[in-house]
């Protein structure tokens, strides 16, 4: 499949465990020329390259983060390439985002995740304890330097359910840019991604 409009960017959003990052590689997968760009990409490699000792450090490095990933986002429009983008991108980041897409004339096809918020909080509390997944995720102390193994990891930055349902409430992630897709994730074993392209190539045609 590929995009009529180049200058399009797909924004893959939803809350903490909603399946983004699978999401959002089904989609590179299918649809050609798409230039993907990952915000938790860059937060690793400044997670690792810097590290830190609390929670402070620790923001300032998502917020070092997020400036680099809108420079980033800034030159590939200002390149004219068709961008994937994935993050739980909630109402703070909205204007933003809204201004770099007027900015450079991008059209905007936003694929929303939802569903039982505390299926998803169960499912993601699960992958959280992959050893694939980055422990800055988990810990508000960390150094790469340190070679933790999982076991060593003190997960003191994972939120309890009633924490993480008033960050869904608080944030809302529907940030309504563009053509909003909605994709219901409670069961992701039912979510058929033929839907979802024929959505996108719809969204693409108006």
């Amino acid at each position: 499949m590929k995009l009529k409009h180049k200058n399009t960017v797909i924004i893959v959003t939803g809350g903490p465990g909603t399946g983004k990052s699978y999401a959002a590689a089904r989609i590179h997968s299918n649809i050609e020329d798409l230039d993907v760009l990952s915000y938790d990409k860059i937060k690793e490699k400044e997670w690792d390259r810097f590290g830190f000792d609390n929670k402070e450090q620790k923001d300032r490095l998502n917020w070092f983060s997020l400036e680099e990933f809108y420079l980033s986002l800034q030159k590939m429009m200002w390149e004219g390439k068709t961008i994937l983008i994935e993050y739980p991108f909630y109402q703070r980041h909205r204007d933003q985002l809204a201004q770099l897409t007027a900015q450079y004339d991008y059209r905007v096809i936003t694929l929303l995740l939802y569903g039982d918020w505390k299926t998803i909080y169960e499912r993601g509390l699960t992958r959280d304890t992959d050893s694939g997944r980055h422990p800055g995720h988990l810990t508000n102390t960390y150094h790469i330097e340190r070679g933790l193994s999982p076991e060593d990891i003190i997960p003191d930055a994972v939120l309890t359910y009633e924490q993480f349902r008033a960050d869904i409430d608080r944030k809302n992630y529907d940030i309504q840019l563009g053509v909003t897709i909605p994709v219901d994730v409670t069961d992701f074993s039912k979510v058929n991604f033929d839907d979802i392209f024929a959505e996108i190539e719809k969204a693409d045609s108006i």
